[in-house]
């Protein structure tokens, strides 16, 4: 009897366990891709995030509806937590639609300032009119006209509206719950928020640098081992993993965010440990056969990969009981890496690894 019960699987017809990874890719890019798709977070899309904590549970479904039907949100999404000392709502939305529409009227004011006062000012008076349900601008300080003096004052006074009618937006918010659900008075609402345009820059950067962290592994391993099929083994595997810890995140509803993409980066480091062990000791050594050498390297790789599961189980379980997302969401990731890494070095780098062996191993003898 083999490692955990097993015996030496890679002999025989080894090949036909490419048809796993095969079909898992397809199904990973399918939940990446089409369904449910992978979500980003406001630290891509921009947004706001606000961060309830209350003694009592609530029901999300009951807080979405009653948002929604009082304030013009888009993308509002509402969830609960279960927290140690009590209970977690977290309220995500993009944008309010009318601060936004005087946003976009605020900002035309201001580009035609000086090349069409006339239509700035009607752009300014705009802003006044939409943000209206929220704030109402203090009396004029004398009148507007077509002066530059007038024009500034007016788009100052649309400025200083708008902010106040977003601060006005949110405490109108937070008055609503608390009444509807009658929350203590003192109740502290955490509110996190990121603009489109800072958003994208993030989503940018972050790509930009996951491109560039892969691009640097593939070089270093094509560098150590000089032969195209091992090497690129190897990064199909990295690839694997990455695919099906972004098929299970859009499954389970975890967003991209600043912390899921270092944990990417970070399972590509995990998942070609493992495949550079089996590389190296299917190409290197020459003792025993080399589906013993596989095989011998599957009890090590199993021991390494399991040993990290089980830690990172253990980190998930307590980030998840305390609620601290940011662990939560690295662990999360790291988890289901592990998981597809089991069945991309096992299924589909070793077969294809050791039929490499064995073909040079043929070409040799003749």
């Amino acid at each position: 009897m083999g490692f955990l019960g097993l015996q030496n699987i890679f002999e025989g017809n080894y090949k036909k366990y490419l048809i796993i990874p095969a079909v898992l890719f397809a199904v990973f890019m399918f939940l990446v891709l089409v369904f449910p798709g992978v979500q980003q977070s406001i630290d891509f899309k921009g947004g706001t995030l606000m961060i309830i904590e209350v003694s009592s549970a609530f029901d999300a479904e009951e807080v979405e509806t009653l948002i929604n039907e009082n304030f013009p949100v888009s993308d509002l999404s509402v969830t609960s937590t279960i927290r140690p000392g009590g209970f977690g709502l977290n309220i995500q939305y993009i944008e309010n639609k009318i601060i936004a529409q005087a946003e976009g009227e605020l900002k035309l004011a201001k580009s035609m300032l000086e090349s069409d006062p006339a239509a700035s000012a009607v752009h300014a008076a705009n802003v006044l009119d939409i943000v209206s349900v929220y704030a109402v601008p203090d009396p004029p300080r004398g009148p507007l006209g077509g002066a530059d003096s007038d024009m500034s004052l007016m788009i100052k006074t649309a400025t200083e509206t708008l902010a106040d009618a977003k601060e006005n937006f949110g405490i109108q918010m937070q008055q609503l719950i608390s009444e509807t659900f009658s929350l203590p008075k003192e109740l502290l609402f955490q509110k996190k928020e990121i603009g489109a345009t800072l958003g994208t820059a993030f989503w940018e950067t972050a790509v930009f640098v996951a491109i560039v962290a892969f691009i640097l592994v593939m070089l270093v391993i094509f560098i150590f081992f000089r032969e195209i099929i091992p090497s690129f083994a190897v990064i199909a595997a990295a690839v694997f993993d990455v695919a099906g810890a972004l098929a299970l995140m859009a499954l389970f509803g975890i967003q991209l965010s600043l912390y899921s993409i270092p944990a990417l980066l970070m399972l590509v480091g995990y998942s070609v440990d493992t495949d550079i062990m089996l590389t190296t000791r299917l190409l290197k050594r020459k003792d025993g056969s080399p589906s013993e050498r596989t095989y011998t390297s599957m009890k090590t790789g199993l021991t390494m990969t399991l040993t990290t599961i089980a830690a990172v189980s253990v980190m998930l379980v307590l980030s998840y009981v305390n609620q601290i997302s940011v662990i939560f969401e690295i662990a999360a990731v790291l988890l289901f890496g592990l998981i597809a890494d089991l069945i991309s070095t096992w299924f589909m780098n070793a077969p294809v690894l050791l039929w490499y062996v064995e073909r040079i191993k043929k070409k040799r003898r003749y």
